[in-house]
């Protein structure tokens, strides 16, 4: 992922969870160096189509993309991404973290 400027709206973050989500409640989690974590649950979306970005294939139904609004994006520095899936009540994945830079 490229990286990002300090409150930037209309971003697409994306990952990868490398499995099918298409029946998961997803909720991504942003984690900032230094601030309050982010748990959003509106706005994302499912990959329908399959992509190659930096090297790495996004497989239809196996990854997220979420435009940034306001105030997402907040901190300048290091962050962390990953997003966590709810098959059911007994069976809730996550992805490792992404690490990626927001800058001034």
């Amino acid at each position: 992922m490229a990286n990002l400027n300090n409150n930037e709206i209309g971003q697409v973050i994306r990952v990868n969870a490398g499995k099918d989500i298409t029946s998961a409640t997803i909720t991504l989690i942003l984690l900032p160096e230094r601030g309050e974590k982010k748990e959003i649950t509106t706005g994302i979306t499912v990959g329908s189509v399959d992509f190659n970005a930096g090297g790495e294939t996004y497989l239809a139904n196996e990854y997220i993309e979420y435009t940034t609004v306001d105030e997402d994006l907040d901190y300048t520095g290091r962050w962390k991404k990953k997003i966590q899936m709810k098959f059911s009540a007994s069976n809730v994945e996550q992805t490792d973290y992404e690490k990626f830079r927001v800058l001034a």
